[in-house]
């Protein structure tokens, strides 16, 4: 008789059971079919030198470990983004109110702005920088620690709260931040040098007496606003430094052949670039080898390139008659020129009124 082999049956009586989950067989458990995201953004000025950042950064790491098993469980994806803000335009970009911050899927985990002087972040701005403090359990921290991280994170995935859609607005302080570390990037920079020989004036700038002329009241002020972000920029003027005049050749050899009348005239590392006027602020930038002249706005005072209407730079001082730079000691600086620490005594009655007895 024939002997008729059946198929080996399985617990679940049919022969591709085994390899199902039902037996309890080590597959792995069944994940859901999409898991959740769970985005984490980590926002700062800087992680090289801020230990106020680089602490925090640690600290939310921690919190993410400590949570990591429970997003498992719940079935988050979860994903840290780091992004240095370096820029107005990432500042913009990501809606970035303070340094640092950390958000979840686009919420930020602090309900209030709190800041604090950082001397690390004013190092690398050259000027005082405030950023982010923490407040946990009625206590403030510059360095907050991964408990109230967890906490805040927790809190944002449960609380419902839409990220901000208001009207964004650079913080001046960060405004403030950017502008400093652009003007240290530009003094680094090697820059292109500039001499401009003027014709023979009564002082260093000529913005001298009630009524100085325009042009040179303008080019004083956009002089100190360039020289204010390290450009390499001299003036000449045939009445107190004659001698440079025959120092370079092709000054020499335009003085032979124009004159002073066809001065001022402007050279970039040697070469004669400008006669017959002052060069305008976007060209001095365009010569010093600035990217642009937005950061070049600031007149000799600090102020607009209107500047020209305040009495530092002699527009409408009329009290004293003079370039409105002071007199005495403050006559010897300022917007008189860097020369004017050696000062030209002239005649009393053809003075022109730079402080007193005709000093200029």
């Amino acid at each position: 008789m024939d002997t008729v082999t059946s198929p080996q049956q399985s617990c679940c009586g049919t022969p591709d059971a085994a390899q199902q989950s039902c037996c309890g067989t080590s597959q792995t458990p069944a994940q859901p079919e999409h898991a959740k995201q769970l985005d984490v953004d980590y926002l700062c000025l800087d992680l090289t030198t801020c230990t106020r950042c680089q602490a925090t950064d640690s600290a939310t790491k921690e919190a993410l470990a400590v949570l990591s098993d429970v997003f498992g469980t719940l079935g988050y994806d979860v994903e840290l983004n780091e992004v240095n803000i370096t820029s107005r335009e990432l500042a913009e970009r990501y809606r970035f109110l303070s340094s640092p911050t950390i958000r979840v899927n686009g919420v930020d985990i602090e309900t209030t702005l709190k800041e604090s002087d950082c001397a690390d972040c004013g190092s690398l701005s050259g000027c005082s920088t405030d950023c982010r403090v923490f407040t946990y359990d009625g206590k403030d921290y510059e360095q907050p620690p991964a408990a109230m991280i967890v906490d805040g994170i927790l809190r944002v995935l449960y609380g419902g709260k839409q990220p901000d859609t208001a009207l964004y607005v650079l913080p001046s302080n960060l405004e403030q931040f950017f502008s400093g570390v652009e003007t240290k990037q530009v003094k680094g920079t090697k820059m292109s040098t500039i001499h401009v020989y003027e014709p023979a004036m009564c002082c260093n700038t000529g913005v001298c007496g009630p009524d100085p002329a325009q042009e040179l009241v303008q080019f004083t002020s956009d002089l100190a606003a360039l020289k204010g972000l390290g450009a390499d920029i001299t003036r000449h003027n045939l009445t107190n430094d004659a001698l440079a005049f025959t120092q370079a050749e092709p000054v020499r050899a335009f003085m032979q052949a124009a004159g002073s009348a066809g001065l001022p005239l402007t050279t970039v590392d040697g070469a004669v670039v400008l006669t017959g006027r002052y060069p305008s602020r976007d060209e001095l930038v365009r010569y010093a080898g600035l990217a642009d002249a937005s950061t070049a706005e600031a007149g000799c005072c600090g102020g607009q390139a209107d500047a020209a209407d305040s009495s530092c730079c002699g527009g409408k001082d009329k009290t004293t008659g003079s370039c409105g730079c002071g007199t005495g000691e403050q006559a010897e600086s300022s917007c008189c020129g860097s020369q004017a620490a050696e000062p030209v005594r002239v005649a009393a009655s053809s003075g022109c009124g730079c402080g007193p007895s005709g000093w200029c």
